[in-house]
C-alpha cells in the first residue's frame, strides 16, 4: 500500500503547518471581530405571537426576528462591536425601545411602556441609565420652557425665558463634560461626546477626546470623533468655503467648487428630517425663481439609505443637484462644516466667500432679490 504521508516532503509539511496558523490566527481575528449577542426577555400585557423585531440604532440594520411566546422571547444578533446600541420594536412601532447590548442582556418590556424597560446584564446601559437620572431634572426644566417660550407673546418676557433655557442647556453640558472627564473609560462618553462634537467645537473636542483611554478611541465612536476632528474646517460667514467632493443620485462624483453660479446655497438636509421635507416646497419656489439669475443649490443629504434618499428627491421634485456619502448624520461634509443640526443651510457667493447662514423662507427670499436684483 502507498503511504501518502510519509511521501509529504520536510517543506511540504512546514508551509502545511504555517498555513494551518495562519488559519486559526484568521478565525481568531473574525472572532474577535464579529460580536454575538443573544438578548432575552419577558413580556407583561404583549400578546402571544406578536413580533418583535431587533435592529441597530443607526444605521437601523435588521439582525433578528421573533414572536413572543408564553410571554417571553429570544433575539440573536452580531454586530462588529463588543457593546452595541440596539432597537427592539413591535411591527407598526407602536412599541419600541433604544438600549446598549452586551453579549447576554435580559429586557423586561411592558406593553405601551417598552421605554420604560428593566434592563439588565449590560454595563453599558446602567451608565446610561445612571446619565439620565441625572440629567432628568434639567430635562424637563427645559420641555417646559421650551413650551413657555412658544406661548408666550410678551418680547421681553420671552426674552429672559430663552436666556433661561440657554442657562439649563449650559449646565447640562457642564455636567456631561464632567461626566466625560470622570469617565474616560466609558462607552457612554464616547457616544456623548462623539454626538455633541459640533457643538462643542473643534477645541473642547480635542481637549476631551485626548481623555478618553485608547479602547474608547478605538471604538465607532472614537472614530467618528477623530474624523471630525481631522475633517472639520470651522467655517465661518465671511470666510472662506471648504471644498468636498460626493456622489450624486447617478453615483457621479460631484465637487462643490465645480458648480458654477453667482450664489450658491450649500444645503444639509435629509429624508428623515421633518422640518428638511417641510422646507422643500418652499426651497422649490426660490429655487425656480432664482434660478435665471444666477442661483443655484447643491443638497447634501445626511441619509444612509440611499432608496429613501432618492423617493425624498422624487417625491419633493427637487430640481438641484443632490450628493450624499450615505454615512447618514456623519456624512464626510457635514463634519467639515460642523454641521449639529439639519436642515442647515450656507450662502456662498462667486469668489467662494460665504455671505450667510441659515437662510430660509422669505428671509432667503429677500436676501438673494438683494443680492440678485
Amino acid at each position: 500500500m502507498h503511504n501518502y504521508f510519509w511521501d509529504v516532503n520536510f517543506n511540504d509539511m512546514k508551509n502545511l503547518k504555517s498555513t494551518c496558523i495562519l488559519f486559526i490566527l484568521l478565525i481568531s481575528s473574525l472572532s474577535s471581530i464579529a460580536q454575538t449577542f443573544t438578548i432575552t426577555g419577558n413580556t407583561t400585557g404583549v400578546e402571544d405571537g406578536t413580533w418583535l423585531f431587533l435592529k441597530t440604532s443607526s444605521p437601523q440594520v435588521l439582525l433578528d426576528s421573533t414572536k413572543v411566546k408564553d410571554g417571553k422571547f429570544i433575539l440573536v444578533g452580531k454586530t462588529k462591536e463588543k457593546i452595541s446600541q440596539m432597537l427592539i420594536h413591535t411591527k407598526d412601532f407602536a412599541n419600541y425601545v433604544f438600549f446598549w447590548a452586551e453579549k447576554n442582556t435580559h429586557l423586561a418590556l411592558r406593553n405601551g411602556e417598552f421605554k420604560k424597560a428593566v434592563i439588565t446584564g449590560s454595563k453599558t446601559q446602567a451608565e446610561a441609565d445612571l446619565r439620565r437620572k441625572l440629567t432628568a431634572t434639567n430635562q424637563q426644566l427645559q420641555d417646559s420652557l421650551t413650551s413657555l417660550i412658544a406661548k408666550e407673546k410678551d418680547v421681553t418676557i420671552n426674552k429672559q425665558l430663552k436666556e433661561k433655557l440657554t442657562d439649563t442647556r449650559n449646565a447640562e453640558k457642564e455636567l456631561d463634560i464632567q461626566g466625560i472627564k470622570d469617565n474616560p473609560k466609558s462607552l457612554i462618553s464616547a457616544y456623548i461626546l462623539s454626538v455633541y462634537t459640533s457643538t462643542w467645537g473643534k477645541e473642547k473636542t480635542a481637549e476631551l477626546f485626548e481623555r478618553l483611554s485608547s479602547e474608547m478611541k478605538n471604538t465607532s465612536y472614537g472614530k467618528t470623533i477623530k474624523d471630525f476632528l481631522t475633517l472639520n474646517k470651522e467655517v465661518k460667514i465671511g470666510g472662506k468655503f471648504a471644498d468636498f467632493e460626493q456622489a450624486n443620485t447617478a453615483g457621479k462624483k460631484i465637487k462643490l467648487s465645480n458648480i458654477k453660479a453667482k450664489y450658491i446655497l450649500l444645503e444639509f438636509w435629509g429624508s428623515w428630517c421633518g422640518p428638511c421635507r417641510e422646507e422643500n416646497p418652499n426651497l422649490v419656489k426660490t429655487y425656480n425663481a432664482f434660478k435665471p439669475k444666477g442661483f443655484e443649490i447643491l443638497g447634501v443629504a445626511a441619509d444612509d439609505n440611499k432608496a429613501q434618499w432618492l423617493k425624498a428627491i422624487k417625491d419633493d421634485q427637487l430640481p438641484w443637484e443632490n450628493v450624499s456619502d450615505l454615512k447618514g448624520d456623519k456624512n464626510q461634509a457635514a463634519l467639515i462644516y460642523g454641521i449639529n443640526a439639519f436642515p442647515t443651510n450656507y450662502l456662498i457667493d462667486e469668489k467662494g466667500i460665504i455671505v450667510a447662514k441659515n437662510l430660509r423662507g422669505e428671509a432667503l427670499n429677500k436676501k438673494l432679490a438683494e443680492l440678485l436684483p
